[in-house]
């Protein structure tokens, strides 16, 4: 089997950010394919423009199947299960506080117990195809060091509910693929895309507008954090190129796979950009600064990236074993361009806000 090329998907998230790319990116490739989309029509993801427009322009391709992925009835589960394609399960919450019971709770039903629920269905429904589930590299939690893609539960601490959740689901998943279920788990690390932040994560395009409108007032920028500061990202068009190559292996390995960079992105490495980028601005580290003391613009972006600050010094290395060994040749990494795309999204901040008055 040389590509991927089912009939028919299932999917969940297909209105998220990544799930939604995903969906884009298929349905390209593949003209034939059709998809079963698990949605809720209230949400405002559904109602969306872009979400709208797709789906009027792919009517004839998609069956959408009406239901909360928290509480779902035989009949819904059942629509999921008839497809060649296998079930991608792309849903997930994935605020990253640590410190509301509620949020904690809920992200544990919509990440865990309802990875439960689609598992046995998959399990006992007799589908005709794999599990593929969407996990986070961050699954290491407050690990150090390097991290294989074998590794799962080794005692590690987690920063936060949804890190914890989505490992739990995992282990869910791992239960599937040894009863026999075919499959596979992909654990991106932070995704990005040329139209900001895939994942819920706009940290390059907050740091662009903050920067630019840094700018236009005539002020400082600040870094509320250590030079040393990092982050791994991975550009989503790679991760959903890696994600249906890989979904070519025949009956699907049941492996997990690192969709991670092979580098870290560092703050300091981004600074140097915006130095060259934007002349005459002045750009400092100040990890000890409070958010309270900060230039207004330097302000905006602290606020945006509070969520994410504890994996700036996550020290943690995403070991790529099994995704380069079962990677098809044909596909070549395009490591993220930091420099054409930091300065594209300053260039797009910078026009806007020029005209903003």
């Amino acid at each position: 089997m040389d590509s991927y090329l089912p009939e028919r998907l299932a999917l969940t998230g297909a209105t998220g950010a990544l799930g939604f790319a995903f969906l884009q990116s298929h349905f390209r490739r593949d003209p034939k394919l059709k998809a079963s989309l698990l949605v809720r029509s209230s949400s405002a993801t559904f109602q969306a423009a872009s979400f709208q427009n797709w789906l009027g322009e792919n009517a004839g391709r998609v069956t959408l199947i009406e239901g909360d992925i928290r509480h779902l009835e035989h009949k819904q589960l059942d629509a999921l299960l008839a497809c060649d394609g296998g079930l991608w399960h792309f849903a997930a919450l994935t605020s990253l506080t640590s410190e509301c019971e509620d949020v904690a709770r809920e992200i544990h039903e919509v990440n865990t117990v309802a990875t439960e629920r689609l598992a046995e269905a998959w399990l006992n429904g007799h589908p005709s195809g794999p599990f593929y589930h969407v996990s986070t590299a961050y699954v290491v939690g407050e690990r150090h060091g390097t991290a294989l893609e074998s590794d799962r539960a080794m005692g590690q601490t987690f920063r936060n509910p949804y890190e914890a959740s989505k490992l739990a689901a995992e282990n869910v998943v791992q239960r599937l693929f040894s009863a026999g279920v075919p499959g596979a788990i992909f654990r991106p690390s932070v995704v990005v895309d040329d139209t900001g932040g895939t994942g819920g994560i706009k940290m390059v395009d907050a740091c662009a507008y903050a920067v630019a409108l840094a700018v236009k007032r005539g002020e400082p920028f600040v870094f509320r954090m250590s030079s040393k500061a990092n982050i791994n990202l991975i550009h989503s068009d790679w991760v959903i190129a890696a994600m249906i190559d890989l979904a070519r292996l025949p009956s699907g390995p049941g492996h997990t796979y690192h969709l991670t960079a092979p580098h870290d992105a560092y703050f300091s490495d981004i600074a140097r950009l915006l130095e060259r980028l934007v002349p005459g601005i002045k750009l400092s580290f100040e990890p000890d600064c409070q958010r309270a003391d900060l230039p207004s613009a330097s302000k905006i972006f602290d606020k945006a990236v509070s969520e994410i600050k504890p994996y700036f010094d996550a020290d943690v290395h995403f070991d790529r074993t099994q995704t380069d060994r079962d990677l098809s040749p044909a596909l070549k990494e395009a490591p993220l361009d930091l420099q054409a795309f930091v300065e594209n999204r300053l260039k797009a901040e910078m026009g806007r806000i020029a005209h903003r008055r």
